[in-house]
């Protein structure tokens, strides 16, 4: 039992010492599929040694209970798959999240999520344990977003800045030692031609852009910066620049993500490519940002559109 206590936790502080060269992340959302099959499990952990892939963003689902109250589902399935997952030296981060999260009315649920997680977590074994929490709550996904002005758009970012604060809150209060992560899209610090934020956030007295009050408390963020290029105008490096520099004047790491999915339109992503065509496209992002601080490394979106890939 000790050896995984130990295990657990060099998992956790590991986030914050590895370099971009030793980490890379990756969302997974046909868990369930995966947990229930052992052949299954073992082409996804495969797959990850070959590409140093760190850490995985688990998709994960609750039921309610009681008012706020949620359980997670599928709990056994996940206690084994995290105990073979921590056997191969990867981190689990239970994600999940909704637009609607955002709203202050919808607060409760993501609170009472992070209350399953830590349930969940309490009741298992050391080397059985979610290593962290990963948060996808877009409020630019909700109906009112697209007809909103400034102000309003303002006020949903406020309450999306609000919830990841509760999180945060709610975590040290229960000393969890739950890495915390939390998407973001590359614009959420994005500035006026006078440098003002163009989506300033007003919490706790201070105003700044978004992406710097959560970069202030979260363990990671991990840019949806879904581009076909990592340079020149419109690339993955120059739409993730600052947000990394903000980083770097913080304890947060900073994924980058690259999406081969076929989701959206064909210039946000590399679907049609080739692994090695991929690889090669967005090798100068390791080479720009390996020096910083805050760099974590690439997160590849998703697991299941990247295994389908041709090499």
């Amino acid at each position: 039992m000790f050896r995984f206590v130990v295990i657990c936790w060099v998992l956790f502080v590991s986030l914050h010492d590895a370099s971009a060269a030793d980490m890379r992340g990756m969302w997974v959302y046909k868990t369930r599929d995966i947990a229930a099959s052992a052949e299954a499990s073992e082409q996804l952990f495969t797959f990850c040694e070959k590409r140093h892939i760190t850490d995985l963003f688990w998709q994960v689902h609750f039921a309610k209970k009681e008012g706020d109250v949620r359980v997670l589902e599928d709990a056994e399935a996940w206690r084994s798959f995290l105990k073979r997952a921590h056997a191969h030296s990867l981190r689990v981060h239970a994600l999940f999240g909704d637009p609607a999260h955002a709203l202050k009315s919808r607060h409760g649920v993501v609170l009472g999520s992070i209350d399953g997680v830590l349930s969940f977590n309490k009741e298992s074994s050391a080397d059985s344990r979610f290593d962290g929490v990963h948060l996808d709550i877009e409020p630019h996904g909700l109906a009112r977003w697209k007809l909103a002005d400034v102000s309003q758009k303002c006020d949903l970012l406020t309450q999306f800045v609000e919830v990841n604060h509760a999180v945060v809150k709610k975590l040290q209060a229960a000393d969890a030692k739950l890495i915390l992560g939390v998407d973001i899209v590359f614009w959420l610090d994005k500035a006026n031609a006078d440098g003002s934020a163009a989506y300033p956030v007003t919490f706790n007295g201070v105003t700044k852009d978004p992406a710097k009050h959560l970069l202030d408390v979260v363990d990671h963020v991990a840019i949806m910066s879904y581009r076909g290029k990592a340079e020149g105008r419109n690339g993955i490096i120059p739409l993730v620049s600052k947000t990394i520099a903000s980083a770097d004047a913080t304890k947060a790491k900073v994924f980058v993500g690259v999406k081969m999915a076929d989701i959206g339109p064909k210039m946000e992503g590399f679907f049609g490519q080739t692994e090695t065509q991929m690889m090669k496209a967005v090798a100068p992002i390791d080479e720009t940002y390996r020096s910083h601080a805050s760099y974590a490394g690439l997160a590849f979106f998703t697991y299941e559109a990247y295994k389908t890939m041709k090499p």
